[in-house]
């Protein structure tokens, strides 16, 4: 018997769960639909439910209807140096973080249509290699290299205008090398996970708190180190 009734509610709910179901369509697009170029690597939605395609030929965006596409061109005067796009990524302001085959981060403004390389050409930290890019929910982007640390973008209030810091041994504002991930917590504070310990920069501010694991003979266990 209760065999027999195992048996009817697991029926019961196949039905169900088949009957509740959406039904989906698939449709294929290519270069001959207006997309720049066939080989996407990237696919992000961004708040306004737009569709973005980073592409070995710029970027383009699908509103469900027609492709416009993003790109470098002959005599353009934009900051974008390869076409071939990598990663997207959107933060809480709307712009669109880009990462290029050249290992070079640019941001995308949809409002006007204009890119901008992050950090500007000729600044400090333009000529690192950025493998990874991280946005945080508070608006902060973090761009990390190889092994020369990692950069913090920190965004004004309007969204228009951004500061670079570089948090690294040799710029002083961390002892790391290498930072594998950036976390934020509730209170606002990020946290960096490096090969050099755990580091964190409380809310509001720039400088960074280090705690490391102290091995010399003279102090054993965990320590705190404040860099300015």
């Amino acid at each position: 018997m209760k065999r027999i009734l195992y048996t009817i509610i697991f029926l019961w709910v196949a039905v169900t769960y088949t009957h509740a179901q959406q039904h989906c369509f698939f449709t294929h697009y290519s270069t001959e639909d207006g997309l720049s170029q066939n080989t996407v690597m990237s696919i992000l939605q961004d708040h306004k439910d737009n569709l973005w395609f980073a592409t070995w030929d710029g970027i383009n965006r699908f509103d469900g209807y027609t492709f416009k596409v993003y790109k470098a061109r002959q005599g353009n005067y934009i900051s974008l140096a390869n076409n071939r796009v990598d990663r997207l990524y959107e933060d809480c302001n709307g712009f669109l973080w880009l990462m290029t085959y050249d290992n070079r981060v640019h941001r995308f403004d949809p409002r006007t249509e204009t890119f901008e390389q992050v950090p500007k050409a000729g600044d400090k930290g333009s000529y690192l290699n950025i493998h990874r890019v991280e946005v945080l929910a508070n608006g902060t982007v973090w761009l990390f290299t190889e092994n020369d640390g990692a950069i913090r973008v920190t965004i004004s209030e309007q969204g228009s205008r951004f500061s670079c810091d570089i948090y690294s041994a040799e710029s002083g504002l961390f002892p790391a090398l290498y930072v594998n991930r950036v976390y934020l917590d509730k209170a606002g504070n990020e946290w960096l996970l490096t090969d050099n310990g755990l580091g964190m920069i409380p809310a509001g501010e720039k400088r960074a708190i280090s705690y490391f694991v102290d091995t010399s003979e003279k102090a054993k266990g965990l320590k705190q180190a404040f860099y300015a």
